[in-house]
């Protein structure tokens, strides 16, 4: 509406009495016809609720159900009950079931149970309460950690100690000539190297050799060897590859003087490939550090057929061996025989008894062993061995002729926990 006819309106009061009363008669007209809206609506639904509040509770009526018709037991007594009026309220308003009589137990007599399980019967099952052993369900028990120490290692930094006797007789008079009587003891120490299943192992030795006939060749009548070995184990993952390696630092002599050269660097390295389940290449190299054999190839194979259990197959140089376990062998009992080879010998700076210069002697020989070994989990460990040495040769460093030794027998005891 524009700004003068409002003026005009509100100027002239009959007028705007007029447009009132219009107004007024059309809101009436509204109200009328929404009046007459309600009412044919409260009309026309009223059949619908007046069927609603009469029908009878719904029955399944059909033909096609297989349990059309059949009355539910536990429904056949259902009852209604009035109310003060005397009028019955629907059927599902009050239920009173049918009561409950529970089913005699038939008592068990333990008693005449049979002595042995019903075939397909679990034999884990038990009768509750009676049962001297108990089996957990599989989802109820705990998985055990699994170790990350390698195999037949301790828990801790003591590993083993070892006690080692060995005599080399002396078979006649020659003065070529040599009786050897070998004691050693030593202790292996195991520390994580940056994981507990790859160990750094070291081994502090001590090792006492007493010579017979020492005088006929010029050289002491005891030696010793004081060293330190070190030693790492490591597998790569879970793949077929680890490594031996390992260096040891000692000092040989007879004890008489202070040798420069009697301080000796020794070490390994050595490769190991699992092609098969039972079956690994062994390669690498040592360093001996002594006279006519300062480096030593180590190569071979291990096996330990499935086509003969219990038994294992070393063919590698320098100490080749076949072992195979008795009857009487357990896992925490092992009880081996065997037979093999190995390569003897060492090297010491000493002082010559006849003119007392100092000199460097080197001794190596060759080995066949026939031993029985008993490995107890844990425990005490014994080995017994018996042999047969040959190509004895003793070196020496100064203008001193070298002599070939007799052949001799050998006799080793071991002791290890």
């Amino acid at each position: 509406m524009s700004v003068a006819p409002l003026f005009k309106l509100l100027a002239d009061p009959a007028l705007a009495t007029r447009s009132g009363r219009r107004r007024a008669a059309k809101l009436a007209g509204v109200t009328r016809r929404l009046l007459a809206a309600a009412a044919g609506a409260a009309l026309m639904f009223a059949p619908l609720v007046a069927t609603a509040q009469t029908a009878e509770p719904y029955t399944a009526t059909a033909s096609d159900s297989p349990f059309a018709g059949v009355p539910h037991p536990a429904y056949s007594t259902l009852q209604t009950q009035s109310n003060a009026n005397g009028n019955q309220p629907p059927a599902s308003s009050v239920i009173t079931p049918t009561p409950w009589t529970p089913e005699p137990i038939t008592p068990i007599d333990i008693d005449q149970l049979p002595a042995t399980l019903t075939p397909g019967v679990d034999p884990n099952l038990r009768v509750a309460n009676l049962a001297e052993e108990t089996v957990a369900p599989e989802n109820q028990m705990a998985p055990e950690a699994a170790s990350e120490l390698p195999p037949g290692a301790r828990a801790g930094v003591f590993q083993k100690i070892y006690f080692t006797g060995t005599w080399l007789p002396r078979m006649s008079d020659e003065p070529d000539t040599l009786g050897m009587g070998d004691i050693e003891a030593g202790v292996v120490l195991g520390f994580p190297f940056f994981r507990r299943d790859t160990p750094l192992l070291v081994t502090p030795h001590f090792g006492t050799h007493l010579l017979e006939n020492a005088a006929a060749l010029d050289i002491p009548s005891t030696l010793y060897d004081a060293s330190v070995d070190f030693r790492h184990l490591r597998k790569f993952g879970d793949g077929p590859w680890a490594m031996d390696v390992g260096v040891g630092v000692g000092y040989y002599s007879d004890f008489e003087q202070s040798y420069s050269n009697a301080t000796r660097v020794t070490g390994r390295g050595i490769g190991v490939y699992e092609a098969t389940p039972g079956k690994k290449w062994i390669f690498g190299v040592a360093y001996l550090n002594r006279a006519g054999a300062t480096v030593l190839p180590i190569a071979g194979l291990i096996i330990e057929p499935a086509e003969m259990p219990r038994t294992r197959l070393d063919l590698v140089f320098p100490r080749p061996r076949f072992s195979w376990q008795t009857a009487a062998s357990t896992p925490e009992d092992e009880r081996w025989f065997y037979i093999g080879g190995e390569f003897g010998g060492g090297i010491w700076s000493i002082t010559r008894p006849s003119d007392q210069e100092i000199d460097t002697i080197s001794y190596s020989d060759i080995r066949v062993v026939v031993g029985f070994e008993r490995k107890i989990l844990n425990g005490l460990a014994t080995r017994f061995e018996t042999g047969y040495v040959f190509a004895r040769e003793l070196d020496y460093q100064s203008a001193t002729p070298d002599v070939s030794l007799d052949d001799t027998m050998m006799a080793r005891v071991g002791v290890t926990y």
